[in-house]
């Protein structure tokens, strides 16, 4: 950026997996349900009702904690954070303020040069979801559905400097939560939101201390502004460099810079003022008195540690150094749990890891791509799918036949130990057989054989497409084009 540095800070906030609401019995499926048919007394924020905390919800934030490197505290107790908005029925949400339940974690990233950094957690904590608020032309419609569903709120230091990083540091917990089993965080479907924090300094002009941005000497800090409305990992780096830009404009044109809150629109590929941005100090946070102070316990810790599972970076390193993979093959099997587990199972059953990836990351993808399915929806036996792989190393079947009875059996959704089994399909290893194709394809083709004879490289391709036609594609083609070769020399 020149002479500038920029600032990120980045707030997720995702939807913990849990069948209850954070405080009540509701149901917390709320998503294409009739508007406020899942609401009590506690979630409505009625005089007189007490919450009692969903105690899977907790599990599930330091779950996600111990998955961070977080330190977690051994007592855990919730704030009151007001604000009146429609969409918060009590005047306040249930939330953490100074002693966030998992704080001071990390995880590791790669930037655009494709090196390791690392993205340290200031704190994650527990809280409640608002309600959802529908803005229709001179008036609004509120559905508390969403009202008070389990929420986890994750928060960078602010050390993120790219719109890239932020995407991959934001597709990173996404990947984490999904691995956990802790939350689909399905943005489209608001169960995970990503809000930049953003602001842009004159180099020399700051300081990183204690946790905090501050002036150097007598110079006065820009104001930051944080994003919201963000639909898509993709929309997290689109809108910060959106942002950036906008930011250093305003700067190099000596305008006024003011503490906002920013929506995106994704439309419009632009961020729209909101509102002013509240401090700490707006939503007078105090402690809540209705939930007492909760103990972590070592019991506790080690019974949600028998939950975690093997992470993706932990899975990377081990493919590439017990299986030689290569880094983006590895990252690519990884990029879900499912997809990780399938490729597990399958080199069960064949002895190269490696071709194994190659046919699951060319023709599986390929057919569950082009199908538009995830792979939990293949039907496919994995022992046969073993089998045809080994056949293809061991040369028994070529790799392009072989493509085309997985093929067969994906699309026509035919078992492919049946179609494995078929005669059609063995290459034809015994040379005296060959021949005779060969030599077929030679008494049926004159012109191409003389074309051939004659100088011309390219009449070989014809000759091996007839011998292929003839052979039903089980010769292969090296063996094809010599046979040809020495049969026309003659």
């Amino acid at each position: 950026m020149g002479k500038y540095d920029v600032i990120i800070g980045l707030e997720i906030h995702i939807q913990t997996k849990t069948k209850s609401k954070m405080f009540c019995p509701c149901n917390a499926e709320y998503f294409e349900k009739t508007p406020n048919s899942q609401v009590c007394a506690v979630c409505l924020g009625l005089p007189g009702a007490l919450p009692v905390p969903n105690k899977n919800a907790i599990e599930k934030c330091i779950l996600l904690g111990l998955a961070t490197d977080c330190k977690i505290a051994e007592k855990m107790r919730f704030d009151r954070k007001h604000y009146f908005y429609p969409d918060l029925p009590k005047g306040y949400q249930i939330s953490q303020y100074d002693n966030p339940i998992c704080s001071n974690g990390h995880v590791t990233i790669k930037n655009e040069d494709e090196e390791d950094i690392k993205i340290e957690i200031e704190r994650i904590h527990q809280e409640e979801d608002v309600a959802k608020s529908l803005h229709i032309e001179n008036y609004s419609l509120i559905d508390y559905n969403k009202s008070g569903v389990a929420l986890i709120e994750i928060v960078t230091k602010p050390m993120i400097k790219t719109g890239f990083e932020a995407k991959e540091y934001a597709a990173k917990i996404r990947q984490i939560a999904r691995y956990l089993n802790i939350s689909d965080a399905d943005m489209e479907k608001g169960q995970m939101r990503c809000e930049p924090n953003i602001s842009v300094q004159k180099k020399g002009t700051w300081q990183y201390k204690q946790g905090h941005i501050i002036p150097t000497g007598k110079n006065k800090l820009n104001p930051k502004i944080e994003v919201k409305n963000i639909g898509s990992i993709s929309a997290v780096e689109k809108s910060v460099n959106y942002e950036i830009d906008r930011l250093i404009e305003l700067i190099e044109n000596e305008e006024e810079i003011t503490q906002q809150t920013r929506g995106w629109n994704a439309e419009q590929g632009i961020t729209e003022f909101q509102r002013s941005k509240e401090t700490a100090e707006d939503y007078r946070y105090f402690p809540e008195p209705d939930i007492p102070v909760i103990q972590i316990t070592k019991e506790v810790l080690e019974d949600v540690e028998k939950s975690l599972v093997e992470l993706p970076d932990t899975k990377i390193k081990r493919y590439t150094e017990k299986y030689n993979l290569s880094q983006y093959d590895a990252e690519v099997i990884t990029a879900n749990k499912e997809t990780a587990a399938f490729y597990e199972k399958l080199i069960g059953y064949v002895k190269s890891p490696k071709m194994a990836a190659n046919w699951l990351i060319g023709p599986i993808f390929s057919h569950l791509n082009s199908a538009n399915m995830s792979i939990n929806e293949l039907n496919l036996d994995l022992a046969s799918l073993g089998e045809l792989i080994t056949k293809v190393e061991k040369k028994e079947i070529l790799n392009s036949k072989a493509e085309k009875i997985l093929n067969k059996a994906l699309k026509e959704n035919k078992p492919l130990e049946e179609l494995l089994d078929s005669d059609d399909n063995k290459v034809i290893s015994d040379e005296g057989e060959l021949e005779k194709f060969a030599q077929q394809v030679i008494d049926e083709n004159p012109q191409a054989v003389s074309d051939y004879a004659g100088g011309k490289d390219n009449a070989m391709g014809f000759l091996i497409g007839q011998l292929m036609r003839l052979t039903k594609g089980n010769a292969d083609p090296e063996s094809a084009k010599n046979t040809l070769d020495k049969l026309i020399k003659k």
